[in-house]
């Protein structure tokens, strides 16, 4: 699936249209002020969504081109990372679903680096999200659509909903409901979700190292900081996690 649509179902260019308006809805569910419209050479001044679907297409190149079908979808055309950085002429993000992703922002900070960037304003006024890093494929899976990583911005509660761990966790939720319907007095045992993310995160830290892949309960210790019972505990974690060096820090501020 393609944001949550079977392109195998429909017509292909009614699919293609169909996955394009079902993207746009669920950016705008996000962001209801958002203007969204296919134009020619727009002008705009507010921050723009530059969004590439790459699935079904090559990895990018190391010089950082992205692949692109022509109109009539039978050949490849290469993008350069120097038009996507020349087509905003604003404050942008930029959303690379495709495997490789990493080599496309690798580019583009060398791009800036060398000062032959046609951004008008600071680097930090656009924010790249890449779906894997430069030497990583995108994994593939009945069980999940092949845009995951847009489907986990976009959509978060629609894949939370499919992630073992939370169904486990809302499991042991749930169960409590015939005692505590039956019995007044008794009460509620919290779910212990978070304090075992909290607890794997902290052995990633006794093990972890720059080398090694980063801590993937880090988001959700960061989302910890929201509790009041668990705040203390989590920022002490944080800590020993910015005193691993700077590669931790820039870990976080992403």
């Amino acid at each position: 699936m393609e944001c949550w649509t079977d392109p195998f179902s429909i017509a292909p260019q009614k699919a293609v249209e169909t996955i394009w308006k079902n993207l746009r809805d669920q950016y705008e569910m996000w962001q209801p002020k958002a203007c969204s419209n296919v134009e020619v050479d727009p002008i705009v001044n507010k921050r723009v969504l530059f969004h590439c679907n790459g699935h079904g297409v090559p990895k990018p190149t190391v010089n950082g081109e992205s692949w692109l079908f022509n109109k009539s979808y039978t050949q490849y055309i290469p993008l350069p990372i120097s038009d996507v950085d020349s087509w905003p002429k604003a404050p942008s993000i930029c959303v690379f679903d495709c495997s490789a992703a990493g080599m496309v922002v690798i580019s583009f900070i060398e791009l800036l680096d060398c000062g032959t960037s046609n951004y008008p304003g600071s680097s930090r006024d656009c924010i790249l999200l890449a779906a894997c890093e430069a030497h990583e494929t995108l994994p593939q899976s009945a069980e999940f659509p092949a845009d995951v990583f847009t489907s986990c911005l976009t959509t978060p509660i629609k894949m939370t909903l499919r992630w073992d761990a939370r169904d486990m966790a809302a499991e042991i939720c749930l169960s409590q409901l015939p005692l505590l319907v039956e019995d007044p007095n008794a009460e509620f045992q919290p779910s212990s979700f978070f304090t075992d993310q909290l607890i794997a995160f902290e052995v990633c830290l006794d093990h972890g190292s720059e080398h090694k892949k980063p801590p993937e309960q880090l988001p959700i210790v960061v989302q910890v900081l929201l509790s009041q019972c668990h705040r203390f505990r989590a920022l002490v974690l944080l800590g020993r996690f910015l005193d691993m060096g700077p590669w931790a820090v820039d870990l976080l501020v992403l």
